[in-house]
């Protein structure tokens, strides 16, 4: 009897799973990319260091995709360099923190604003869920996501009707992230879209999607779960930290003295453990904010020492919390309304998690740490070159297995081909230039190199995780 009543608590539980997973091969559609379009954010449309460019729009995740599984005149809105805004480049590596600035003061321009038809890689940068239902690229560019409508849509429709006008027989779908960023860049949960509102638009997305494709095959992805997962909450110590030694820097007691910032609801005090502070603070802290007031006198070249951070650039345990909750509600939301219509769902949280914890691909090292991990470009937030190829990756896989296809996953290799030192008659014979690899912005001495490793902490050793 008791093995009976083990395997009838088995059998139960694998019905359950069963409900919240999708069948083998029984995805909706096919898995056919000749007219394959790609809706969805700045993540989609391919954004790097700040910069919506060329050099690594040729890289967004759908690109990949459609190079991958073969999709014929894959078009994508394609603007030219230093891009929109000029991209982010390092300039000083060894100063504390990092110099990072755009690369000039003007904007690059599109290059195939005239394309007859909608271009299949239908991505806006700033994009909530519902701007996929409600812009048409007329609207007054008063936001980031109607600015990039303007050139991406360019009035032909929203991005659900053009998609649906191509006619398409694949889709893949990524939206949801600035319905939290929101909240991560201003530091307040007030600003998270409310669930009911995302459960409503993210659904009707796809029935508008599945109405006007009824025989294409989709994918859609899971968002991060976690605040602390990208270089833009994690780079930068709640506490004062001694520029010298880049430690903390202790008070009386013998405990690093935390910053002073607005804690939000007209709080003001110093952060309480496990909080974090934006990378878009570094500017702010470079002038004395966040250091309490009793210290000031002691920064007389601080001019804004003693000033409390603002709230746009903390985030408490309480705000992480809630903003955690929210994504995992949205989460949820994605995975029902996949499953409903029997569309593979990507894991990106899961992805993302084991980017936190770090990966060892080919022998080679990639984590979420601030310009040395791979992963994430310069804004701390959107992904570089590397970032994306793996990204997209985690999609094919999800196509792969939900239709049984074999699209080969994408490699980094291309990254390191042709890493010969530079050809260059004035260098002595002993001497190592770091080579610059395709798709890389700017150059670096092996000095400057050395220079970086001497205050890079060194990694745990992770268990490997072999890319499938």
């Amino acid at each position: 009897m008791k093995r009976t009543s083990q395997l009838a608590r088995m059998a139960s539980v694998a019905v359950l799973a069963a409900s919240f997973t999708l069948p083998a091969f029984a995805a909706r559609g096919r898995a056919d990319f000749s007219r394959y379009v790609a809706l969805g954010d700045s993540f989609g449309a391919g954004v790097s260091n700040s910069s919506l460019v060329q050099r690594h729009q040729e890289v967004s995740y759908p690109a990949i995709i459609a190079a991958q599984a073969g999709a014929p005149d894959f078009q994508q809105p394609l603007v030219g360099e230093p891009g929109i805004g000029p991209e982010l480049r390092l300039i000083n590596a060894v100063s504390f923190p990092p110099v990072i600035l755009p690369a000039g003061a003007n904007n690059g321009a599109p290059l195939n604003l005239n394309l007859p038809r909608p271009y299949n890689n239908l991505s806006i940068p700033g994009a909530q869920v519902r701007d996929l239902l409600t812009l048409t690229g007329r609207e007054e560019a008063n936001t980031t996501a109607r600015s990039f409508a303007q050139f991406i849509l360019r009035g032909q429709g929203t991005a659900v009707q053009q998609a649906v006008a191509l006619q398409p027989t694949f889709i893949s779908l990524w939206i949801g992230g600035n319905d939290v960023l929101g909240a991560v860049l201003s530091g307040r949960p007030a600003a998270l879209t409310p669930t009911a509102d995302f459960v409503r638009d993210y659904n009707a997305v796809l029935d508008a999607l599945v109405a006007g494709a009824p025989n294409a095959g989709m994918v859609v992805g899971t968002l991060p779960a976690r605040v602390s997962a990208a270089p833009l909450t994690t780079t930068i110590a709640p506490v004062l930290i001694n520029p010298a030694t880049r430690q903390p820097v202790l008070g009386p007691d013998g405990r690093p003295i935390f910053f002073v910032a607005d804690l939000g609801g007209g709080t003001f005090g110093q952060l309480p453990a496990g909080s974090l502070v934006l990378l878009t603070a570094s500017t702010l802290l470079g002038t004395g904010y966040g250091i309490p007031a009793a210290l000031a006198p002691l920064f007389p070249n601080l001019p804004d020492a003693g000033k409390p951070l603002p709230d746009s650039a903390v985030l408490t345990p309480t705000e992480i919390a809630a903003i955690e909750a929210r994504a995992a509600e949205y989460n949820a939301a994605i995975i029902a309304a996949a499953n409903q219509r029997d569309i593979p769902v990507t894991d990106i949280a899961g992805f993302f998690n084991r980017v936190s914890r770090g990966i060892d691909i080919g022998g080679v090292r990639l984590t979420n740490a601030y310009i040395t991990g791979g992963i994430y470009s310069f804004d701390g937030f959107h992904l570089t070159d590397i970032g994306y190829t793996l990204f997209a990756n985690e999609f094919i896989k999800a196509i792969n297995r939900g239709y049984g296809t074999k699209i080969p996953l994408a490699s980094i290799v291309r990254f390191y081909e042709n890493n010969a030192p530079r050809d260059d008659e004035d260098a002595e014979d002993d001497a190592m230039p770091v080579p610059v690899f395709e798709g890389m912005s700017w150059q670096i001495s092996p000095e400057a190199v050395m220079s970086i490793e001497k205050f890079i902490p060194q990694p745990e050793p992770v268990e490997e995780v072999k890319e499938e």
